[in-house]
C-alpha cells in the first residue's frame, strides 16, 4: 500500500523541448493603453470574462505612484492602481466608480499594485495594495460594456492583521467564495494559523545557515463574496513567492497556491543565494474545503546558485486550473555555471490530474530561448489549449522582446511568436516590473498585456524604463 501511494505521488517527467515554429500564432497590433502625462505603468495583470470584457490593472509609474492624471476620471486624476476595461481591445476606459456615481471616491484611494479576479457569479475584484493594507473594491458584472458594470463595495483596507503587504493576489469561485494572498516580504515577521490545518503557526526566525520555519505569504478567506474577510489568516509553511488558483467547476471547493520556497531563506537572516540556501523547491499547496484548511506538496526543484541572486532572475510562479480540474503551471528556472553566472533558462511547465498532490513536467522551452525573465500560463476555455508567455534577451547586454504561443494539449509542442516588433526594455539586464500576464479570451483568442519602456530622452538608452507604457495584444 505505502509503495503504490509513493508511486501515485512521483513526479512524472515529459521531456522534449518546443521550438520556434512558422505555426506560431499570429498577434496583431498592439494597443497602447491610456496613461497620460508620462505617468506610465508596469506590472500588468488581465481577466476576461464570459461577456467578452476585459479587464487590465497596472502598477503606476514610480514618480506617480501617489497620484496620477487621468483625463478618464471624474476628478481627472487617479491615485489608485491603473484599472481599465474594454470590449474591443483597442478602446480602454476607466471602471465605473462606486454605485456609478458621478466622482468615484475609490479613485482617489492610494494604491500601489493591485491584482483581480471573477468568481462564477457575476462578480468582479480588485485588490491595491497600501503596504500597510489593501484596499478591496467589488463590481457585479451582467453584460458588456460599463453600463453592465455596477460597484457595489470599497473598502479602503481589507482590513487583515498582517503588518506589511508587498503584492497582494485575489482569485475567487463560486458565488461566495475570495481568497486574498498577501505578502509580508519574510519568513519571520507574520506566522498564524492552527498547524492542524495546515498552516504554520508561530515560528521563531533561524539561526544563520539554517532554513526557515515561517512562511513569506498569508490567505485570508472570505465566505460572503468580500462583504467581510477573516482578519488573522493562514500562513503557508516555507511560502515563498506565490500565485493563487481557483477551481471554477460548479460547486469544486479547490483553492491552490503554487510557490517558490526563497532556497529555504527567511530573507532576514538567511537570503536565497547564500551558501546553503542555493537550491530552492516549488510547493503545491491545495485546499479542499475553500479555503479552511491546506495540504502541502512537493512540485520540483529549482536553481538558485547566482551571483546576482537578487536581480529578478527567480520569478513569480503561474497557476490555471482548466475546466476539467487539471491544474497547470509554469515556472521559469534559470541555468548557471559554477560561478553562478547565468548561462541559459529552462521555461518548465507542470500539470497535475489529482488536485496538486502529483504532478508531470514538460519541457516547454523554445529554441534560441535566451535568457528569459518573465513568464505566464493560461488554459482556454476548451479545457486543453495552453498559452504561454515569456520575456527574455538573448544575452546579459541584449535588449528584450515579448514572444507567446500555444500548444494544443500538455505534451505537446508549444509554438511561439513574437508579439511585438518593437523592443519591450533596451540592451541591458533590466526589465521593468516583476511580471506580465497572458489569458484567453471567450472565444479562443490568446492576449497579452505587458510593459513596455519608454524613451524619455530620445537616443539616450540609460533614459529608458524611466516611464513606461501599458500595452495590449492578441492573436487574429
Amino acid at each position: 500500500m505505502a509503495l503504490g501511494a509513493a508511486i501515485v505521488f512521483l513526479l512524472m517527467i515529459v521531456n522534449g523541448s518546443s521550438g520556434l515554429a512558422a505555426t506560431g500564432p499570429t498577434f496583431g497590433t498592439p494597443v497602447r493603453l491610456p496613461t497620460f502625462q508620462s505617468c506610465g505603468g508596469y506590472e500588468p495583470g488581465i481577466a476576461l470574462d464570459k461577456f467578452g470584457n476585459i479587464f487590465v490593472t497596472a502598477h503606476k509609474q514610480n514618480h506617480c505612484d501617489a497620484v496620477a492624471l487621468d483625463p478618464s476620471a471624474p476628478t481627472g486624476v487617479r491615485a489608485q492602481s491603473w484599472m481599465w476595461t474594454s470590449t474591443d481591445g483597442v478602446n480602454w476606459v476607466d471602471m465605473p466608480g462606486l454605485a456609478n456615481l458621478a466622482a468615484d471616491p475609490s479613485q482617489l484611494d492610494v494604491g500601489d499594485e493591485g491584482d483581480i479576479a471573477l468568481d462564477d457569479a457575476n462578480h468582479f475584484f480588485f485588490v491595491d495594495t497600501k503596504v500597510v493594507d489593501d484596499s478591496f473594491t467589488r463590481w457585479t458584472v451582467t453584460g458588456l460594456g460599463t453600463s453592465n458594470m455596477l460597484q457595489d463595495i470599497h473598502r479602503p483596507v481589507v482590513p487583515s492583521l498582517m503588518p506589511i503587504d508587498d503584492r497582494p493576489w485575489v482569485v475567487a469561485h463560486g458565488a461566495s467564495t475570495v481568497l486574498y494572498a498577501g505578502n509580508e516580504g519574510d519568513k519571520d515577521s507574520y506566522n498564524v494559523g492552527s498547524a492542524a490545518n495546515g498552516c504554520t503557526g508561530p515560528v521563531t526566525p533561524p539561526a544563520p545557515g539554517q532554513p526557515a520555519t515561517g512562511g513569506r505569504y498569508t490567505v485570508f478567506m472570505s465566505r460572503d463574496a468580500g462583504a467581510t474577510f477573516d482578519p488573522v489568516g493562514c500562513t503557508l509553511p516555507d511560502s515563498g513567492w506565490c500565485r493563487p488558483a481557483a477551481d471554477h467547476a460548479a460547486g469544486s471547493p479547490y483553492l491552490y497556491m503554487f510557490c517558490t520556497n526563497d532556497s529555504g531563506a527567511d530573507d532576514n537572516i538567511n537570503n536565497q543565494g547564500d551558501p546553503g540556501f542555493t537550491v530552492g523547491t516549488l510547493w503545491s499547496y491545495v485546499s479542499a474545503d475553500n479555503g479552511a484548511s491546506w495540504k502541502r506538496y512537493r512540485v520540483d526543484s529549482y536553481n538558485a546558485k547566482l551571483s546576482r541572486p537578487q536581480s529578478g532572475d527567480i520569478t513569480w510562479p503561474s497557476i490555471k486550473v482548466a475546466k476539467n480540474g487539471y491544474v497547470y503551471a509554469l515556472f521559469t528556472n534559470p541555468v548557471s555555471d559554477s560561478s553562478g553566472n547565468k548561462i541559459g533558462t529552462r521555461l518548465n511547465l507542470y500539470r497535475s490530474t489529482n488536485h496538486g498532490a502529483s504532478w508531470q513536467k514538460q519541457d516547454v522551452t523554445p529554441a534560441n530561448a535566451g535568457l528569459i525573465r518573465y513568464s505566464w500560463v493560461d488554459v482556454a476555455g476548451d479545457g486543453r489549449t495552453i498559452g504561454v508567455g515569456y520575456e527574455t534577451h538573448q544575452t546579459v547586454n541584449g535588449n528584450w522582446h515579448v514572444y507567446a504561443g500555444e500548444s494544443n494539449s500538455f505534451g505537446s509542442s508549444v509554438h511561439y511568436s513574437l508579439v511585438d516588433p518593437v523592443e519591450v526594455a533596451p540592451q541591458g539586464d533590466f526589465v521593468f516590473g516583476d511580471f506580465f500576464e497572458v489569458g484567453f479570451d471567450n472565444v479562443g483568442r490568446l492576449d497579452v498585456v505587458y510593459t513596455r519602456c519608454t524613451d524619455l530622452v530620445p537616443g539616450q538608452d540609460w533614459s529608458d524604463c524611466l516611464n513606461s507604457d501599458i500595452y495590449f495584444a492578441r492573436t487574429i
